[in-house]
């Protein structure tokens, strides 16, 4: 199994003009798929379906918040044994493949059968989806970029991801104008299936691969059990693991939500919010390929925390603000940080994982998000539905929680020591 922190391939292309030209189509694609999940998530999880539940359903915050959770969780439980299968199977773009087209299936059935609660349902499934494939599709990274440039990399990905939500508004707002918020959903699937195509094909999984057989399912749980076992002397990767549960218990949160927080607290109509977010994102593609160089440059850490001290000064800010300009001013500073947590954290997993764990640490990583997924959602939920009585102010209230957790998360961040894990594989063998 190869190393979390050179790919063979990219440290033996030398001068082989084919080589060359074949990494640099592997980056390529790898980094379309940014733009292509980017559109899902835009449509799903930031615009369409939000509206969809609260203006077309007659649904809340609340049952957006739930449903949100619940996919999250499941995504939360199953995330660290997906990603020690994938270390076991060494096959990370099939996993992909079938994440990408089922979560397509059940975002083209939202609101073709049923009502309310199978919408959410078919939610539930599509997220979970999308969600899964983010652990194989960051696993990648190792396949198409060198440790020295997996900053820019990942930059250039972040980047290509706010060009696909660009695209995704200028694609689907005209369609929704014409038809409602669930026209969306169906060219939001086709969509998505085909910016992934060009990843699929093109970047390979080196290695052999390995069996499928009851004993990949038993050695992958076996791996996973003796991470945890062995957690003392992974002290310093699961205190990374705590403090990005922590901020991304936040940054998820707003993402979901601030599109509504616009409209309920600073009085925007959708199409004001949605432009404003628009104008975020074409701020944060510029942004998002010189954070990747800055990591490159001066390692992913030191970007990270500056990026999450960005992030929570705006957020408290957005907590006080009450006139349009500061709405406005806000969102042109965000901009300049709104990737960076997103461009540096999962490079600096590659820093800190154990050698041949990759995709294992990545289901731990994308576990920690992901039950910040749970918790922010409920907690944003529940605060709306307690203090409704007070209108706005539950909204800011709400926000306010959210800028602790972004300031817990620095401060547990700030201990981590960028050093690599040692591999518990060796252990494993001796079980």
């Amino acid at each position: 199994m190869h190393s979390a922190t050179e790919n063979p391939r990219h440290s033996r292309e030398g001068g082989n003009p084919e080589r060359q030209f074949r990494s640099l189509l592997s980056t390529g694609s790898w980094a379309l798929y940014d733009f292509s999940d980017t559109i899902f998530s835009a449509s799903i999880l930031t615009f369409y379906f939000p509206l969809w539940v609260t203006e077309d359903k007659g649904g809340t915050d609340t049952h957006l918040g739930i449903a949100l959770s619940a996919s999250m969780l499941i995504v939360a439980l199953t995330g660290p044994f997906l990603g020690t299968l994938s270390d076991r199977l060494n096959r990370r773009v099939p996993l992909l493949a079938l994440s990408v087209v089922s979560c397509a299936v059940f975002t083209a059935l939202i609101g073709t059968v049923g009502g309310l609660t199978t919408g959410l349902l078919f939610f539930i499934a599509a997220n979970f989806l999308y969600q899964t494939g983010l652990i194989f599709y960051n696993s990648l990274i190792i396949n198409v970029s060198s440790e020295s440039g997996r900053g820019l990399v990942s930059g250039i990905g972040v980047g290509a991801g706010y060009i696909g939500l660009i695209a995704a508004f200028l694609i689907m707002r005209p369609i929704v104008d014409a038809q409602g918020n669930q026209a969306a959903f169906l060219p939001t699937a086709g969509l998505f299936i085909l910016f992934a195509l060009p990843l699929l094909l093109i970047v390979r999984d080196p290695g052999e691969r390995g069996r499928v057989d009851k004993t990949l399912f038993q050695n992958s749980y076996k791996q996973l059990y003796e991470t945890f076992h062995r957690a003392r002397q992974h002290s310093n990767l699961f205190r990374f693991l705590i403090g990005r549960f922590m901020y991304m218990e936040a940054i998820n949160t707003v993402v979901s939500f601030y599109v509504l927080y616009l409209i309920n607290v600073g009085g925007f109509e959708d199409t004001e919010a949605q432009t404003m977010i628009i104008l975020v994102v074409i701020i944060a593609i510029f942004a998002s390929w010189a954070t990747g160089y800055l990591v490159s440059r001066f390692g992913p850490k030191p970007v990270l925390i500056v990026g999450l001290t960005g992030w929570t000064i705006l957020a408290i800010a957005a907590v006080v603000a009450d006139t349009t300009w500061a709405f406005w001013a806000i969102a042109i500073t965000m901009g300049f940080f709104w990737a960076s947590p997103q461009i540096s954290d999962r490079v600096l997993l590659t820093y800190l994982s154990p050698n041949g764990q990759i995709g294992e640490f990545f289901g731990l990583f994308q576990m920690s998000g992901r039950l910040s997924a749970v918790i922010g959602p409920a907690l944003w939920g529940l605060t709306i539905w307690a203090l409704s009585e007070t209108g706005e102010l539950a909204y800011r209230i709400a926000l306010a929680t959210l800028a602790i957790f972004l300031i817990l998360g620095l401060l547990v961040l700030r201990s981590v020591k960028v050093t690599r894990e040692s591999s518990d594989l060796d252990a494993i063998e001796q079980t």
